[in-house]
């Protein structure tokens, strides 16, 4: 699924490496990706010129289909890959709501299991993303192109 950003009130905006990077504002896309083999979902956040800024890796547990909608149990934890393109010197990977992941596991909201699972499938993003094995970022933006050809 691609959404194409028409009009925003304020850009979104975040500090990579030092510096503040614009993620999405007019004119940029995200294309979204929900596997339906494996415990995460992948946003692509895309400027205007179809460069690639950020891959955001959300880490779910069950997944569910309803009338071609898709509904998942987010884990908390997230995998961010920052591109080359966002702050035109590296790749950076992150790892987001860790506090969050914990305090869910301390007041009982998922089990010692899910638990696990989201460090396990994260620690499993990440290496892929060092070792440039992800097969979502390893597509880069032809599917994007693709989307945008088909507007």
């Amino acid at each position: 699924m691609i959404k194409y950003i028409d009009e925003m009130s304020d850009t979104c905006s975040c500090f990579i490496n030092g510096k503040k990077i614009t993620i999405l504002d007019k004119n940029y896309a995200i294309l979204e990706y929900t596997p339906l083999d494996l415990n995460y979902n992948v946003r692509v956040f895309i400027d205007n010129n179809g460069k690639i800024l950020e891959y955001y890796f959300d880490v779910i547990d069950k997944m569910l289909i309803i009338d071609g909608d898709i509904y998942y149990d987010d884990l908390y934890l997230d995998v961010i890959y920052h591109t080359k393109n966002a702050n035109g010197c590296c790749g950076y990977i992150s790892l987001s709501d860790e506090k969050e992941l914990i305090k869910a596991f301390n007041n009982k909201d998922i089990t010692k299991k899910q638990f696990d699972m989201a460090y396990k499938v994260a620690l499993n993003l990440m290496n892929e993303l060092r070792n440039k094995s992800n097969k979502f970022v390893k597509r880069g933006n032809k599917d994007y192109i693709k989307c945008m050809k088909g507007l």
